[in-house]
């Protein structure tokens, strides 16, 4: 009976440990830039960031030169300690004098962790510790200081750092790259298929494989064996704008296409609608006093809203008792939108010029 126990416990635990390590992936959120979440599992768990962190040091680089305490002309003379900077890198050597701006399109484009290395210590004033204390200040600043843990400008592990790893959940890295698309310059940077440094010597492929395809631009990839394969993009196709996130992949394939498959279902599935328009009448009221018969009726205000392709859309309108005249902009009644047989919206029905009666000519009527 014991060891019919033990074998059992046995194989429970080697299910758990099977489920867990055979996973795709370990987190996702798919949103839309304004926030609206679309799909998630596990958003809320940290996992290891890997380059993904350079997000960061990317915004807190530009965040440096919009104060004016940075310069993408400015060079920055590469020490020892910045040259043996090892995993992904870009040709440098102690002594050399590198532009800012090639040390942003190395970080953003190759995810070169000698060039993000080199401008946290330049900003840090020779201290890259002071400069990921910017990082955290700036996760604070964005209410991400609980979502995410900075502790290197690399997202290196900790056997080539002696650091902690930096960690984070796909809920806050998701928020910021919301931020990130804010940076029109960052994004540009990030969106390039390629790039060159050193006055065009040196060509840098982008590490985003999945760039042009479903709309998809930016954001940042990341990787290292403890992570596994991550990734933040942005999309926008049919007026939609989206941003997924990704990390703990099983392999770049796997993590590539889940994204594109999401993305690409999402966009067949939906759509962008305005549902209201101030300038576009919803209805045509019959008023047999009036001069005009029919009147244009129309909303209070503009709403769109993302929707299902073949969702269901009704107005309820309900009328005041109508006196003429009416003067523009007045209120003649109520109106509420059912969206999948739920209220949306409600809001007030109004005209949108004068109208009068029909006995009565314009210079009559006061406005």
């Amino acid at each position: 009976m014991i060891n019919r126990l033990i074998i059992i416990l046995m194989v429970i635990l080697f299910s758990v440990s099977f489920g867990e390590e055979g996973k795709d992936y370990k987190s996702y959120v798919l949103g839309t830039s304004d926030g609206n979440i679309i799909l998630s599992e596990s958003e809320n768990n940290k996992y290891p960031l890997a380059s993904v962190t350079k997000m960061m040091t990317l915004l807190v680089v530009y965040n440096e030169i919009s104060k004016g305490n940075l310069s993408k002309e400015d060079r920055i003379e590469i020490d020892e300690e910045v040259a043996k900077i090892g995993g992904s890198k870009i040709y440098m050597k102690a002594g050399q004098k590198i532009k800012v701006d090639d040390l942003i399109k190395a970080t953003a484009v190759h995810s070169a962790n000698n060039a993000a290395f080199a401008l946290a210590k330049h900003v840090g004033r020779g201290n890259v510790d002071n400069f990921v204390n910017k990082m955290r200040e700036k996760a604070k600043d964005l209410g991400l200081e609980n979502e995410v843990e900075f502790y290197t400008p690399t997202g290196l592990p900790t056997n080539m750092t002696g650091k902690e790893m930096d960690k984070g959940t796909a809920y806050g890295i998701y928020k910021l790259g919301i931020e990130a698309l804010k940076n029109d310059d960052y994004i540009k940077i990030a969106s390039q298929k390629s790039t060159t440094i050193y006055s065009g010597k040196i060509k840098l492929m982008n590490r985003n494989k999945l760039l042009g395809k479903e709309g998809i631009f930016g954001i940042k990839t990341g990787h290292h064996n403890a992570a596994g394969y991550n990734m933040a993009v942005a999309s926008n196709k049919n007026n939609i704008e989206l941003v997924y996130v990704v990390l703990g992949g099983k392999n770049e394939t796997i993590r590539d296409k889940k994204i594109i498959s999401d993305i690409s279902q999402f966009y067949n599935e939906n759509r962008r609608t305005f549902l209201l328009r101030k300038d576009s009448p919803i209805d045509n009221l019959y008023l047999e006093e009036s001069a005009m018969k029919v009147v244009e009726v129309f909303p209070d205000k503009d709403f769109s809203k993302i929707i299902k392709k073949d969702s269901k859309i009704i107005f309820e309108i309900k009328y005041n008792k109508i006196e003429l005249p009416l003067k523009k902009d007045e209120v003649i009644g109520k109106y509420n939108l059912i969206l999948d047989h739920m209220t949306e919206i409600s809001g007030d029905l109004v005209v949108r010029e004068n109208i009068l009666n029909k006995k009565m000519k314009f210079s009559e009527f006061s406005i």
